[in-house]
């Protein structure tokens, strides 16, 4: 019997059933793996969301820090107080943060959206004068070089490059001809008659309204030293020339011109001289040793002998904390360089220039007449003499009818005196004034018509010696006379003295009457008063050989501002805006290191004169581009520290920034007035 096989599908559904076995248990493996990956990148994730954000508070915090603080940058200066890191202890739940800042030196702003709203001249180099005859811009030069400038060229009147060539990186304007070689972007305009503000007198005004306090100069005792200078009013030209030269007690030393300002008006010569003074023109040379102006750049705080110029003082085109000086000439008064070496640093400004050199433009001294109804008068009798009265105002008015009387005997002493003394200044006298006159006038009367009455007067200053002067007299007569006797006639006694030194408070008058009567008979006093005239210091525009034009470069009747020599031995820099638009300033150049004329150049006209061996190849006169720049700027390192009650700032910052710091006054940041912008934000690594 033949069997037949069974058929049916038992054993796929075996198969099957492996295969599905197999296949959940790989999805439910991969599902499993799939989830242990994502808790473990949902858990860093987490962890550096944490840290992120921990970073980002402390940055926040570090920066709120700087905007609430006063840091300027100044070299030593902390950003966070008395510490450069901020510690923030669990800052963000059990983490805790640390913030290491890093200062940049401070920056200058250039911004300048007008010609008037500029902390910089409009022009680099700017000649006011149209005068004929007289070329704005004189560059006599070998005909190989070329003198250049970084800025605007602007001649109110000719521009003469005699040889070589003039180049700039900016335009030129000459309001008259052009006569050389002129390199410029775009090409000069010459001749040039249309509007331009560039053009005109910026009229800047000096730093002060009121001239600062005269000053003597200071000791010069010892050679190769530092000789400092107060800021003040300096009127000996010769005293300053006769420190500052190659054979003087302190020869080879630096003269130190502390920050401020500096009025010179020099009185050794010319018709408002002072008799006081060594006699000489009002031109102060610095013939040797290093003078610098200005805030020392020099770790000590005060520049040392042989001090290297330039770069001794701050200069405001490279830091908003420069604070110079600015050096006020007024009269004829002018300045020279020599064989010595010289830096005159100014002070940045967010709202001007920083005007290193000014010369005047306006002002005058008047003289003060203390005369007629303001004459001085006695107070105090000291000895009543043969004049009987110790009342002093008999003594004080011409009045008649109050009066001293000595009854003189036929064979006594010929001579009666009296002496009174007050004579106090309404205000005081301020010192630098130069004394122009003093009289004293004595209303006084005889009897005897057939003699006279000489009369001799001893004036003593309070605190001094005396001078002296007489009168001869008067005949007899029943009225009154009036005898004016002058005093310290030269200007250099010690009346004179006491009014240079700003120390004359009042004096003590003796006066003595004699006769050579033979009879019996009366004198009489009725006034004795003093008057003076002076003349104070005072802010005086150019004037003298200083405004004389044209201006020629040689000869007595015209005279620069400015005389320099940049040689080999020799360094003349303004680091600042020189301004001084009645003047001239002749520079000659034989050597230099860097710009001459930082800052721009204003005046009537400017002569450049350059030698062969003068191979410095960069601008010689500049203004400074404009810059989006800010007072002060620091990068900002963060760092994290998990789970940990403080941090140190090691290893790799979890977030770094740099951020940037304005103020309306950069060298005086104001707290939590400050205006603060993030320049950039970054994650290392």
């Amino acid at each position: 019997m033949i069997r037949r096989l069974r058929r049916d599908d038992s054993g796929a559904s075996l198969i099957l059933v492996l295969v599905v076995v197999t296949v959940i248990a790989l999805s439910l493996s991969a599902l499993l793996s799939f989830a242990d990956t994502n808790l473990r990148a949902t858990m860093a994730l987490r962890d550096q969301a944490a840290t992120t954000s921990a970073a980002d508070a402390a940055m926040k915090s570090a920066i709120n820090t700087l905007r609430n603080g006063t840091f300027s940058g100044a070299p030593g200066e902390q950003c966070f107080g008395t510490s450069s890191t901020l510690s923030l202890p669990l800052i963000s739940g059990q983490d805790s943060a640390a913030v290491r800042c890093t200062g940049e030196p401070a920056k200058v702003l250039i911004h300048c959206p007008s010609v008037s709203q500029c902390n910089r001249p409009g022009a680099a180099l700017l000649t006011l004068g149209r005068v004929p005859g007289e070329d704005g811009v004189r560059i006599e030069q070998p005909t190989t070089s070329t003198f250049r400038v970084h800025g605007t060229v602007f001649s109110n009147s000719s521009l003469n490059v005699v040889n070589g060539a003039l180049n700039t990186n900016a335009a030129v304007y000459a309001r008259g001809a052009c006569t050389g070689v002129v390199q410029s972007t775009p090409p000069p305009s010459c001749n040039y008659s249309a509007a331009n503000a560039l053009g005109d007198d910026p009229r800047y005004a000096p730093e002060v309204s009121a001239i600062p306090a005269w000053r003597a100069l200071p000791p010069c005792t010892t050679p190769n030293s530092t000789v400092v200078f107060e800021p003040g009013h300096y009127d000996d030209a010769k005293g300053l020339t006769d420190m500052m030269a190659g054979n003087s007690a302190c020869r080879g030393s630096t003269w130190w011109f502390k920050p401020g300002v500096y009025y010179f008006d020099f009185r050794n010569g010319g018709a408002d001289r002072n008799p006081l003074l060594k006699p000489s023109e009002n031109v102060w040379t610095i013939d040797d040793g290093r003078l610098v102006a200005g805030t020392p750049t020099a770790a000590s705080g005060v520049p040392p002998a042989g001090v290297v110029i330039p770069g001794a003082c701050d200069n405001p085109i490279n830091g908003a904390n420069a604070r110079g000086v600015q050096f006020i000439f007024g009269g004829d008064s002018r300045f020279a360089v020599k064989s010595g070496q010289a830096e005159i640093c100014g002070t940045y400004s967010t709202s001007r220039p920083p005007v290193a050199v000014y010369g005047l433009t306006s002002g005058a001294a008047p003289t003060v007449a203390l005369s007629g109804a303001t004459a001085l008068k006695p107070t105090t009798v000291t000895d009543a003499g043969q004049f009987g009265t110790t009342n002093a105002a008999v003594f004080a008015d011409a009045d008649g009818t109050a009066f001293g009387t000595w009854k003189y005997k036929k064979g006594d002493a010929s001579t009666g005196a009296v002496t009174v003394k007050g004579f106090t200044p309404p205000s005081p006298i301020p010192a630098g004034s130069v004394l122009r006159s003093a009289t004293v006038k004595v209303v006084h009367r005889h009897s005897d018509t057939a003699a006279t009455d000489p009369l001799s007067i001893s004036l003593t200053p309070n605190g001094s010696t005396a001078v002296t002067g007489s009168a001869a007299g008067q005949p007899g007569s029943s009225s009154w006379r009036t005898d004016a006797v002058p005093l310290d006639t030269t200007g250099t006694g010690s009346l004179a003295k006491a009014v240079n030194a700003g120390t004359f408070s009042g004096a003590t008058i003796a006066v003595t009457a004699s006769t050579n009567s033979k009879v019996d008979e009366t004198q009489d006093i009725d006034a004795i008063q003093l008057e003076l005239s002076y003349t104070p210091p005072a802010f005086r525009a150019a004037s003298g050989c200083v405004v004389a034009a044209p201006y020629t470069g040689s000869g007595s009747s015209t005279c620069a501002l400015i005389t320099a020599v940049n040689n080999s031995g020799n360094q003349f820099y303004v680091q600042g805006t020189t301004y001084a638009p009645l003047a001239a300033v002749d520079l000659t150049l034989n050597n230099a290191s860097e710009q001459v004329f930082r800052f721009g150049t204003i005046a009537r006209a400017v002569w450049i004169k350059e030698t062969g061996s003068f191979a410095y190849t960069g601008p010689v006169i500049e203004v400074p581009d404009d810059s989006p720049g800010f007072g002060v700027s620091a990068y900002l390192d963060a760092y994290v520290c998990p789970k940990s009650a403080s941090c140190a700032v090691a290893g790799t910052p979890a977030l770094r920034s740099r951020v940037a710091l304005f103020d309306s006054d950069p060298a005086s940041p104001a707290a939590r007035r400050r205006k603060i912008a993030v320049l950039s934000w970054s994650t290392p690594g």
